[in-house]
């Protein structure tokens, strides 16, 4: 299962502190809670995309729904308290989702990215094919993430594509 959050900076909290937090939770569950994998966390480049501005994406490979039940335990212990309280002191979750993973998400840090937002019309299986299509094609560029979320546990419009590219410029290739 994948789960994504999307969070904001809270007023009042500069960049630096903002991200030093944000690195110090996400690192440390991941460390702490090795079944969760941080495929991707971004932030919105020169104010393009929606809101909220900054996304997570969680990977936990060998779990389904029963990991939302896990997190419950984890948290109401107080066991993730160390890396929850610094994110939640400077970020605020706004909304979240669950994702079926479309392809394997691929672990990438320090590239440009383009996120793609998407609502499925037809078959999820036809979704998959036509971004294998795309990925294909667009051979500058490395499919990341595709997911879609899992029934309505998650915003609108329910799918995410997120590809590396070589550099900005070249998003005239494919965003249009």
């Amino acid at each position: 299962m994948i789960y994504i959050e999307y969070y904001s900076r809270r007023q009042g909290i500069g960049l630096k502190e903002f991200y030093e937090a944000i690195w110090k939770g996400q690192d440390g569950w991941g460390a702490g809670f090795q079944e969760d994998q941080l495929v991707w966390a971004a932030a919105r480049t020169w104010r393009m995309g929606p809101h909220p501005a900054h996304m997570g994406v969680w990977y936990s490979p060998n779990f389904g729904f029963e990991r939302m039940d896990a997190w419950e335990r984890i948290f109401r212990a107080g066991e993730a308290d160390a890396y929850e309280e610094p994110f939640l002191r400077v970020s605020e979750i706004e909304m979240a989702g669950c994702y079926d993973a479309l392809i394997e998400p691929a672990r990438v840090r320090n590239a440009n990215y383009y996120a793609e937002f998407f609502r499925a019309t037809g078959k999820i299986a036809d979704v998959q094919k036509f971004y294998q299509k795309r990925a294909e094609h667009y051979t500058d560029f490395t499919l990341i993430l595709l997911v879609h979320r899992i029934g309505r546990l998650g915003p609108d419009p329910g799918g995410l594509a997120v590809w590396t590219l070589p550099n900005f410029a070249s998003l005239e290739k494919i965003a249009r």
